[in-house]
């Protein structure tokens, strides 16, 4: 009877271990597809958003802008502004349409202040499809106003500008709604998600702008 009883013990610890052993490999491959899953359609934006405020170094690259006009991405578009600095693709059907909204948004309210020095920059993470005359289509289909620049060029090109604000650099649907944004003069910058409220996103730049901590704001905390 007690080798029985031992026996019994011993299948029903068996039988636990093995459940147990299942649901941690169960676990470990529902973590593993978790990590699988595209940031740029599930992720919330404020999860992949870098730490902040940090320092930006800034290549000099020339690009295309939305009018065809050669510009140097440094000196042209960022060298002693304000700038709030975002990254889409035209053809984008999840995050790039609402992001590029809301930041219609921000430069609306902004206006409405008086405020003009900010400068808005959308890069092109798309640079075998985004020809200059498509971005401007893009930008006219969302209205937006002068002091706004649409950026694109070959991969070399952007390549560069995806690294310094740490932009992924594999397929195109990886981008997240990141905004940097820009105090150059002061060399203060900031990230935050441009599917935030437009409010936070106004109060974040006009922090910067003045020199003071944006961290949480541009978060949407």
């Amino acid at each position: 009877m007690q080798k029985s009883n031992i026996a019994r013990k011993g299948f029903s610890l068996a039988v636990t271990a093995s459940v147990l052993l299942g649901s941690a490999q169960a676990f470990q491959k529902g973590q593993q597809a978790l990590c699988t899953v595209p940031q740029h359609q599930h992720e919330p934006a404020e999860a992949a958003t870098p730490s902040s405020p940090t320092k930006v170094a800034i290549p000099d690259v020339v690009v295309l802008d939305q009018d065809k006009r050669e510009v140097h991405f440094y000196s042209d578009l960022v060298k002693g502004k304000i700038v709030a600095v975002n990254f889409i693709f035209t053809t984008c059907t999840t995050i790039c349409s609402p992001m590029t909204a809301n930041i219609v948004r921000v430069q609306k309210k902004l206006l409405a202040m008086g405020d003009k020095d900010v400068h808005f920059i959308s890069v092109s993470v798309d640079p075998e499809g985004d020809t200059p005359e498509k971005l401007k289509t893009y930008s006219a289909m969302f209205h937006v106003q002068p002091g706004w620049t649409f950026v694109t060029g070959t991969r070399a090109q952007l390549e560069p500008i995806w690294r310094a604000f740490g932009v992924p650099m594999g397929a195109k649907e990886d981008h997240t709604a990141t905004v940097v944004i820009g105090n150059d003069p002061q060399r203060r910058w900031t990230y935050g998600s441009g599917l935030t409220s437009a409010d936070k996103l106004v109060t974040a730049i006009r922090s910067v702008s003045d020199g003071k901590s944006a961290k949480a704001t541009a978060n949407g905390n």
